[in-house]
């Protein structure tokens, strides 16, 4: 409905009902749920089409019944309920990372959790470890923002696991099937063409400051 205001505009009112809302937001959750299931399916795919990864990474439609020693909210929850990880499943390559088991999700935090440190929050939940640098998600937010961390230096890389897992996914899909798993040149320098590629890519789904944090949690 247009009504017209005192300078002649015209304002639109909605009329949506609050059951209306109720039942929009609901809608809007389960296309974010079937977002992040298609993505960590595909998460699982690219994990298994590298040899040289590993421990084990498998995904089942059924919930873990396994209980979580922390805390876990929205995407990240789904990430742990549907997934069956095992002998510390590790990423080989440029975007090299071992994921955290669930039952080791607690004492993932020790070291992190320091009192009277305003940088770390309780719902702070590291998933990934990287050479002592790690990637967390924030649970107070249904999404799972995912936060990279560089020496105690946390940056946000996304906005939810979704997109940072889907555009992982695409950069280990750019390295393995463009460049056969090596990036690099004769004198081990990554390749200008890849990180050209993985900068177009990483543009094509994510904020421009995450663009930069993303290649600065790989790349330095």
């Amino acid at each position: 409905m247009v009504r017209r205001n005192s300078l002649g505009y015209g304002v639109f009112f909605s009329t949506i009902k609050h059951s209306d809302l109720k039942a929009i937001n609901n809608i809007n959750c389960e296309r974010g749920m079937m977002r992040i299931k298609s993505i960590v399916q595909n998460f699982v795919f690219k994990f298994k089409m590298n040899d040289l990864n590993m421990g084990e990474i498998d995904y089942t439609d059924d919930e873990n019944e396994t209980s979580f020693p922390v805390n876990l909210n929205g995407e990240i929850r789904f990430f742990y309920s549907h997934l069956i990880l095992n002998d510390h499943p590790t990423f080989d390559g440029t975007f090299f990372i071992q994921i955290v088991e669930s039952q080791e999700l607690n004492e993932m935090l020790s070291g992190w959790r320091v009192q009277n440190d305003t940088t770390w929050r309780d719902e702070y939940i590291i998933f990934a470890e990287r050479n002592g640098d790690v990637l967390f998600c924030d649970t107070q937010n249904i999404t799972s923002p995912v936060y990279g961390s560089i020496q105690k230096r946390n940056f946000i890389i996304s906005n939810s696991l979704a997109d940072f897992l889907d555009a992982f996914c695409s950069a280990i899909e750019i390295e393995q099937s463009k460049y056969d798993g090596d990036a690099t040149d004769d004198d081990f320098n990554f390749r200008e063409d890849f990180l050209e590629d993985i900068d177009l890519m990483l543009k094509s789904k994510l904020k421009d400051v995450e663009v930069e944090a993303f290649k600065y949690f790989f790349f330095g």
